[in-house]
């Protein structure tokens, strides 16, 4: 960064200068003189003419009395004296004037104020600036006659108008009569601007004859705008700005440097554009002065130095890969060509890479681009009649040569590396010249000027050839061997099973080729792995051939494999024989065994596959066999019938059989398989439908009474192998309403051939013989139930009546035919209040269970509490014989007949007694009637 600088401080200084130039001895006897002539007048002086803080002295208003007599001794120790002068009167506000930010042709000013800080009255005079662009005003005072009392402050202005933005120093000089005069200073001076321009540019290297530009970004940092201008070293001090402030390039040669003359505020930004444009190869250095418009005196930090370098262009090739080669004896070999590359022999199409190092020891980076031109051989040309300079290149359309990368930038002093590639395309031999050439080189500086800018030359560029080299390549045939040049596979291999050969190719060829088999996929699959790929040179490859037959059968091809660039195929011959998949059931036969008509039965095989290639296959019933039975729609349905096995897999079949008929069968399933053998498989099966009978259908109760139910017992018999379920139904016939059967089991499942025998319990509600009642017996799958006939003889109730006789055991009474010729005689001489006892026979010869009741017709009992009719008064103990006798005849009939049991259940062939008493309790003859009421 560059400061302008001020000027120096100087005013001031002059100013002192008589007070310590003066002679010491001078001093001395002036102040002796002085003594004299004070001690002549020793009079009464006003205060304010002694010094400070003295015995008759003025005080200061802002020092205390033991701070100046401090200050008193320390200066008699110094100088030997006590001056008090020292001890300032007035106090000058601002202390310092400064003025920070003005222009030229303005006026500005500023306000001193000075305020007596003593403790009397004084004068006050000021002594104005030495320099011209500051002035002082008259004063201002707060009394008359200029007296300034203490404490009390008079003003003074100072203006300042600047001839130019430099800075200024002065002073303005307070007198009084009791100190010493107290100086102001004054100051003016701005903020300066700051450029970020660097003190050195380096334009670094150029080619000669060339132009190089440096674009610089210069900003004002400042504070300030700043006018500035840039001219050579030797240019100041210039006679005139206006001179050396000129549009377009300040030139020192060979160096350019614009704008000559810019301004710039706080912040602004500039493009500073330095040119460098050397006419020889050597090093070169010009300064430059920065000047700005507030800048009296340049140091060393306003200069700027450019230095550069010229350079002309040096390129040297360091390695070839496998070296260079020298011309044969009569060789033609191109005129202009330094070096010479030989690619040794190679197959068409073909790549071999070589790799050139080119080293640049130029400074500065050139652009570069190859290009390949056709030989301008020496036999061609007459003998010292050509001019090389003159000869024309005639660009190479298709050459086998290449050069990676083909364009690009040499750096400086660096080495690069370039790949040179040969890739013959035909059979012949290949000479062609590769050219480096320079892009955009400067011309001579020699040449003539035209268009030039001021004082810069006209920058003219050209491409330039800065090095030729010529290459040479032939090429040969291919050459290879295939080992064996057939395959003959023996035997028989299955269809889509891999079959593998290996053979091996010899590559005798200078180059590496690229191979491709062919494959063949119409009807077998034929293909060799790899299928394609690289085989270096004097190198074998092995291979391997697979064979996929699709059908059965001997095949004989001739595989072809395509060399890239070869126009010939190499021809492999193959032979092979396949054969077609196999099959195998895993059961000899198929037992359906018994079955039902109408059912249908299941029964499940599974196919293997023996071989490793998948089999299509499908299975139905032999055609033949159905022929056979005049059939056309076979009765086993196959699930899959269709299908494909993977290798080594299998397949789980379902065949179902529906009978229709009842028949044995016997018939076969063929298996056909695609592409391969067949098989058969035998099936049997025999149909037949349930068949029940009943052992003995007509069933006959032999003693069976009305409401009591009967059992018997009947047999069914399954007649076949297959199991029958039955369900017995209900009962048919004219009297089934009044009957009602169970049957034990009802239902159920009878086994092959299996007897079984049943419950049959028959309830009847009529009397008399049964007739027409049948039982039917239900069989699933035939077609008429089985019917059992019911007969028997159903008997009513039956009971009779009996007296014992006298002196007969109750079970041997009399057994009339008829009720109503039954007598009970209890006697003509019973007793007033007798009891007498007879008894009555009730004999069931039937199995009905019968409700009875007996009671006297007239002489019946009063009612009695239940428990009194069911006890009998002899089994009361509550009760005695006479209490009961009256209860009954409490009616006042005289008599009673009581009878035990009156009610009651006469069971199944049951013989009862019935205890009939007599009561009386009146004379008298009586006769009743015996109510029996049985059912």
């Amino acid at each position: 960064q560059l400061r302008c600088s001020s000027l120096d401080q100087f005013v001031f200084q002059q100013k002192q200068a008589w007070k310590d130039s003066r002679c010491k001895a001078d001093e001395e006897s002036e102040l002796i003189y002085l003594a004299r002539l004070e001690k002549k007048q020793n009079y009464l002086k006003n205060p304010r003419f002694f010094p400070l803080n003295v015995l008759h002295g003025g005080k200061s208003l802002v020092m205390s009395q033991e701070k100046v007599e401090e200050t008193i001794a320390r200066r008699k120790t110094e100088d030997k004296k006590g001056d008090t002068s020292f001890v300032p009167a007035f106090l000058a506000k601002p202390a310092t004037v400064l003025f920070s930010d003005y222009e030229v042709g303005h006026v500005y000013e500023i306000n001193i104020e000075l305020q007596n800080i003593t403790s009397t009255c004084h004068h006050v005079r000021l002594v104005p600036p030495s320099t011209s662009v500051f002035a002082i005003g008259p004063g201002k005072f707060p009394g008359k006659e200029g007296m300034i009392a203490p404490g009390m402050a008079c003003q003074y202005t100072v203006r300042f108008i600047p001839e130019h933005l430099g800075d200024y120093e002065d002073c303005v000089v307070v007198e009084t009569q009791v100190s010493e005069p107290l100086l102001i200073p004054i100051r003016a001076k701005r903020s300066p601007p700051v450029l970020t321009l660097p003190h050195v540019i380096d334009c670094g290297s150029c080619l000669v004859g060339g132009k190089k530009v440096i674009m610089i970004l210069c900003r004002n940092e400042g504070s300030s705008t700043g006018k500035f201008c840039i001219m050579p070293k030797k240019a100041w001090p210039p006679p005139d700005f206006k001179a050396v402030s000129t549009p377009g390039f300040v030139i020192q040669d060979p160096f350019g440097f614009q704008p000559a003359a810019f301004e710039l505020a706080p912040g602004q930004t500039i493009t500073v554009e330095v040119v460098f444009f050397p006419s020889s190869p050597e090093a070169s250095q010009q300064t430059y002065t920065v000047v700005c418009d507030n800048c009296q005196v340049i140091n060393s930090n306003t200069y700027l130095c450019l230095p550069g370098l010229g350079q002309l262009i040096a390129l040297e090739l360091l390695f070839v890969t496998g070296g260079e080669s020298k011309p044969k004896l009569g060789e033609a070999t191109d005129v202009t060509a330094q070096r010479l590359i030989r690619f040794d022999p190679r197959n068409p199409h073909t790549t071999e890479e070589k790799i050139l190092v080119i080293r640049s020891s130029t400074d500065v980076e050139l652009p570069f681009y190859w290009q390949i031109a056709r030989p301008n051989l020496k036999p061609l040309i007459s003998d010292g009649t050509a001019d090389i300079t003159k000869l024309k290149y005639n660009q190479e359309t298709q050459s086998a040569f290449s050069l990676n990368p083909e364009q690009g930038v040499l750096l400086p002093h660096a080495d690069h590396v370039f790949i040179l590639t040969y890739s013959p395309r035909e059979l012949k031999s290949y000479h062609s010249v590769i050219q480096l050439v320079l892009r955009d080189i400067p011309a001579s500086p020699c040449l003539e000027r035209e268009g030039m800018l001021p004082n810069i030359p006209e920058y003219k560029a050209e491409d330039v050839i800065a090095m030729e080299i010529e290459v040479k390549g032939s090429t040969e045939p291919f050459q290879f061997l295939l080992e064996p040049h057939a395959i003959i596979i023996p035997g028989e291999n299955f269809m889509g099973v891999n079959v593998r050969k290996r053979f091996q190719m010899w590559n005798n060829s200078k180059s590496s080729i690229k191979y491709t088999w062919e494959k063949t996929v119409s009807c077998d699959i034929m293909q060799v792995e790899p299928h394609t790929g690289f085989i270096d040179a004097d190198e074998c490859c092995q291979f391997e051939l697979l064979i996929t037959g699709s059908k059965p059968g001997r095949i004989s091809r001739n595989l072809q494999c395509q060399i890239e660039h070869c126009p010939e195929p190499v021809i492999l011959h193959v032979e092979a024989a396949f054969k077609g998949p196999l099959l195998r059931i895993d059961v000899p036969s198929l037992q359906f065994g018994l079955i039902k008509q109408g059912e249908s039965v299941v029964r499940t095989l599974e196919i293997s596959n023996q071989c490793q290639l998948p089999a299509q296959w499908r299975m139905r019933e032999s055609q033949v066999c159905l022929a056979e039975r005049n059939e056309e729609v076979s009765p086993f349905t196959i699930q899959p019938s269709s299908g494909e096995i993977p290798p080594l897999g299998a397949c789980t079949v379902s065949v179902r059989f529906t009978s229709l008929l009842c028949r044995r069968l016997q018939t076969a399933l063929e298996l056909e398989v695609e592409n391969g053998k067949g098989s058969h498989l035998l099936v049997f099966v025999e149909v037949q439908t349930p068949q029940a009978c009943l052992l003995s259908s007509h069933l006959v109760f032999t003693e069976i009474y009305t409401g009591v139910p009967a059992k018997a017992t009947s047999k069914l018999f399954n007649q076949t192998l297959l199991p029958a379920k039955y369900l017995w139904g209900k009962l048919i016939g004219s009297q089934a309403a009044f009957c009602s059967v169970t049957v034990s089991p009802s239902s159920g499942t009878l086994g092959p051939n299996e007897e079984k025998e049943f419950c049959i319990e028959l309830s009847a509600n009529v009397v008399g013989e049964l007739k027409e009642l049948v039982l039917s017996c239900s069989v699933e799958d035939m077609a008429e139930p089985l019917f059992l006939s019911i007969s028997g003889d159903v008997r009513g109730l039956h009971v009779t009546y009996s007296v014992p006789c006298a002196g007969v055991a109750s079970n041997e009474g009399q057994m009339l035919q008829s009720p109503c010729d039954l007598l009970l005689d209890f006697g003509s001489e019973v007793a007033f209040k007798d009891i007498v006892k007879r008894q009555l026979i009730l004999t069931n010869h039937t199995g009905i269970n019968a409700p009875f009741k007996l009671e006297a017709e007239y002489f019946t009992g009063c009612s009695l509490t239940p428990e009194e009719e069911t006890c009998p008064h002899h089994m009361l103990p509550c009760c005695a014989p006479s209490d009961f006798a009256a209860a009954l005849l409490s009616h006042g009939k005289g008599a009673a007949f009581h009878i035990q049991p009156a009610t009651g259940t006469l069971k199944a062939f049951q013989k009862l007694i019935v205890e009939i008493t007599a009561y009386n309790n009146m004379w008298g003859e009586y006769w009743d009637a015996l109510l029996c009421k049985v059912g």
